[in-house]
């Protein structure tokens, strides 16, 4: 339901016009009215009316000052001045301030009742519009949410997959996981790691056994084993495709690098 204030320092004219507004057909729960821009601009603060119909001489006010006023309190306001004067400077004020149309006296029912039905077709157009930006921001703000909590639940993943290297990973499980789906999981993982999953886990993998290789005297099968490669040929070629060296080649260059240390 929408509200309506009349203000008009002309009695009968303001009760005409109350007469003429089709409230049922155009929905209109409250009319309101005012004889003077101080009573309308008090009863405007008190109850907030969509649509306004203001005369525009008062014997010693302005309704143009009191659009100005409604436009600067609640801009969103539809406002259809009513003048006796076909005056060009309050019509442009009154444009000014948004007003939807400036009628002139004497007003007909049908012309009333039409502008009435046009504001309330801008008062919803307008809300539809507030509505979308409304639900359009808490989309928005779900779905960064939602990315910020899968970016610590890959964050989780990628610390899990560093201290489990023998663990078997598929990237349907891990999407499951964090309830995305592949393409989104990964599309996500490699913001966060810079790397594919898989990619990820070949490179840390191979990292740890650098260090093995390294620090240890283990065989090279062994250090496959424990960075979670069964296969040894298939671990040599994750290797060299990760280090440009097989294993066998990478031991020989860190060798000499401490011979001649």
């Amino acid at each position: 339901m929408y509200s309506i204030l009349v203000a008009d320092d002309e009695r009968w004219i303001r009760k005409g016009i109350i007469k003429m507004i089709d409230a049922e057909k155009l929905e209109i729960g409250e009319i309101y009215e005012a004889d003077n821009i101080t009573s309308a601009l008090s009863q405007f603060e008190l109850h907030k009316p969509d649509i306004i119909l203001s005369d525009v001489i008062f014997p010693t006010e302005n309704g143009c000052d009191f659009c100005e006023q409604v436009f600067s309190i609640k801009p969103e306001t539809r406002i259809v001045m009513i003048s006796a004067f076909d005056n060009f400077e309050f019509a442009r004020r009154s444009i000014k301030y948004q007003a939807v149309d400036y009628l002139l006296k004497p007003v007909s029912k049908e012309q009333l009742n039409q502008v009435i039905s046009q504001c309330i077709e801008q008062i919803k157009r307008q809300s539809e519009k507030d509505n979308h930006a409304v639900s359009q921001y808490l989309k928005n703000s779900m779905e960064e949410e939602t990315e910020k909590t899968s970016e610590e639940e890959i964050e989780n993943i990628m610390k899990r997959m560093k201290s489990n290297l023998t663990e078997k990973y598929t990237l349907t499980e891990l999407a499951a996981e964090c309830c995305l789906s592949e393409v989104y999981f990964s599309s996500l993982f490699k913001k966060v790691s810079g790397m594919s999953p898989m990619n990820y886990l070949a490179h840390i993998r191979i990292e740890k056994a650098c260090e093995l290789i390294s620090s240890t005297n283990w065989r090279m099968v062994k250090i496959a084993n424990y960075v979670g490669y069964a296969d040894y040929q298939y671990f040599t070629k994750v290797f060299k495709k990760e280090t440009g060296k097989t294993p066998g080649e990478y031991k020989e260059t860190i060798r000499k690098e401490f011979d001649n240390d």
